[in-house]
Formats: structure tokens, C-alpha cells, sequence
């Protein structure tokens, strides 16, 4: 799928769910002004605006080593910066699992790096995601695709230790 093809199909998604979100508030307000509203019907009404405001998309891209994940990716969110954003080349590019994200809370894109170390605690991905100040911010100027890339490098960053920390590390 060409990434306009994409885009056009997300943007059809969220106009839905927009519409969906309009014609359910505007039922509310019916019900309302017609008296018939009861609690049962209310906490209804507000789970499924909940579900829309909640829902998120995830498309995951997994693989052996070098088969070209991160090239996909890069053609499908990143080709009309005319160049690869995310690091990409021969052999093992990203050892761990990477996420991206949008985070329509934030006022700044940025790239959220939890450290190796981290590995050696025992705690789940899940557990860290709570605790912000254990990761690495590194801000992204999505306007600017020289330092994107920049920022994006971060993601292949190598890191020298010895033998038993990286046993311990996994």
C-alpha cells in the first residue's frame, strides 16, 4: 500500500470516528430533551464515547534480524521526507524492541528511549512506562528531516560493556 493511499485511509478513519462521536452526542442531547435518558442508557452512551476518545491504532512489524522491518516502516510513515528517517542498513540495526508513538498529550514530539540498564532491574516494559523519569526524552522537530534522522539515530545507539553486564542484560 502506497503511504498516500495510507494517510488518506487513517484521515477516512478519524473523519469517521469524529462522525460517530457528533451523532452520538447529538442522540445524548435527544434523549435529554425528550426526557426518555436513564442511567443505564447514560453509562452506555459515555462507554462508547469513552471507546472512541480511547481507541488507538497498532500496527506491529516483527521479524528476524535484517529482513527489512525498519524499511517498511520507513516507506510507509516517513517517504515524503525523501530520505530514511529511522536508521536502516546491513546487519542488526535495533536489538530491542522499539515503539513509536503519537502522543496527542504532549506538546512537542519527541522520542521516548528507555536505557539498556533498565534490563538489569527485572521490571516489565509495562512497569517502566509508569515511571517517566527513567527514560531518555530526545526532542523531534518533525519539520526538519536532517534532524529527525538525527534524533531517530539514537534508536542504534551501541553501547561497550562487558561480558557480564551483557549477560546480565539478556
Amino acid at each position: 500500500m502506497e503511504s498516500a493511499r495510507l494517510s488518506s485511509q487513517m484521515d477516512a478513519y478519524l473523519q469517521w470516528r469524529q462522525e460517530i462521536h457528533r451523532e452520538l452526542t447529538r442522540y445524548r442531547g435527544w434523549l435529554i430533551d425528550h426526557n426518555v435518558q436513564n442511567a443505564e442508557l447514560e453509562a452506555k452512551l459515555e462507554q462508547a464515547l469513552q471507546t472512541l476518545k480511547d481507541d488507538k491504532i497498532t500496527l506491529a512489524f516483527v521479524g528476524e534480524f535484517s529482513r527489512g522491518k525498519t524499511e517498511l516502516i520507513n516507506a510507509l510513515f516517513f517517504s515524503h521526507y525523501g530520505t530514511r528517517i529511522l536508521p536502516s542498513g546491513a546487519g542488526r540495526t535495533t536489538m530491542c524492541p522499539t515503539e513509536l508513538l503519537f502522543d496527542h498529550r504532549a506538546s512537542e514530539s519527541y522520542i521516548r528511549l528507555l536505557p539498556i540498564e533498565t534490563r538489569m532491574v527485572g521490571s516489565s516494559l509495562a512497569s517502566f512506562r509508569k515511571i517517566p523519569e527513567k527514560w531518555v526524552f530526545v526532542p523531534l522537530n518533525a519539520d526538519d528531516p536532517r534532524m529527525m534522522k538525527k534524533a531517530f539515530s539514537e534508536v542504534a545507539q551501541l553501547k561497550s560493556v562487558s561480558p557480564n553486564e551483557a549477560s546480565a542484560m539478556g
